[in-house]
């Protein structure tokens, strides 16, 4: 049996490809190693994960790929905290990133992108990244993701720079004060997944003018900061692939557009083409 997970630090998908080629499916909250501890990890998978499996002792393989997983001490937490619940199995820990490329170029080359509560991006040759621009973070980067645009969001909110008909929506909708907002942003944990939330609020309305221009603009720092970057971006289909790429999408390709980018792949989550692309490369 072979479990594959994807997890963000919002949530993380599960897939258990059985015995018998039957996959099944499963959620948990996100696993970043930057934001939860060992102990945190371990209790996530025994209480959300665990319980609904058929068989979980019989697990051979695991292939988990993280947000956060981008360092050998962070990859090593995670496989630690794995093998305390599957003490059986091989395990690989990588990047999201990769994750992110398998799903979207398979065996091709391309450059890729993770639009979800945060941001990344590589070059990846068909086999390997070659090159990564990004995955910084909500506070040193992660444009064009859902915490970018829920920091704008808040900052327009605060800054009294917010059309008035939205401003009544925002306090209708979330009953917030300022300094509720500081103690979440500056003093509570999990400040990224805090500000991604405020994404829906957007989505809900991204055709009032204003949403419009604020995804756009947070798509084109991320496009001119991370794509266009990368040499011959013009030549090289770009994949997207995160819950944000995915239902703004319409604004995504015309920004790309603007800018000469040959748009790809828009996956809203990765990991059913990622479980096909282990089923296809059983060596991987």
């Amino acid at each position: 049996m072979i479990l594959i997970a994807d997890s963000g630090s919002t949530k993380a998908a599960w897939r258990l490809v059985a015995a018998n080629g039957k996959i099944y499916s499963y959620l948990t909250e996100g696993l970043n190693p930057y934001f939860k501890t060992n102990t945190e990890i371990i209790e996530e998978i025994r209480g959300s994960l665990i319980p609904n499996f058929p068989a979980a002792t019989q697990v051979s393989h695991i292939f988990f790929y993280g947000a956060g997983c981008s360092g050998t001490e962070k990859c090593k937490r995670v496989k630690e905290a794995l093998h305390d619940c599957f003490a059986g199995a091989t395990i690989r820990v990588e990047h999201d990133i990769l994750a992110a490329a398998h799903a979207a170029c398979g065996n091709s080359a391309g450059i890729v992108s993770i639009l979800g509560t945060g941001s990344n991006s590589c070059l990846f040759n068909g086999k390997r990244i070659v090159s990564q621009i990004g995955g910084l973070g909500h506070i040193l980067g992660d444009e064009g993701s859902g915490a970018h645009l829920g920091k704008n969001l808040l900052a327009a909110y605060l800054n009294h720079a917010l059309p008035k008909e939205i401003v009544n929506e925002f306090e209708q909708t979330f009953s917030l004060t300022r300094e509720e907002i500081r103690k979440r942003v500056y003093e509570k944990p999990l400040a990224n997944r805090f500000l991604a939330s405020f994404s829906r609020f957007i989505g809900d309305r991204q055709q009032h003018p204003y949403f419009e221009q604020l995804v756009k603009s947070c798509f084109n720092l991320f496009l001119e900061q991370h794509v266009c970057r990368y040499r011959g971006f013009k030549n090289k289909p770009a994949h997207f692939v995160g819950s944000v790429a995915y239902y703004f999408k319409d604004v995504l390709l015309e920004t790309a557009k603007s800018k000469g980018i040959t748009t790809g792949k828009i996956l809203p989550y990765p990991v059913e083409a990622l479980t096909e692309y282990h089923l296809s490369n059983k060596k991987g």
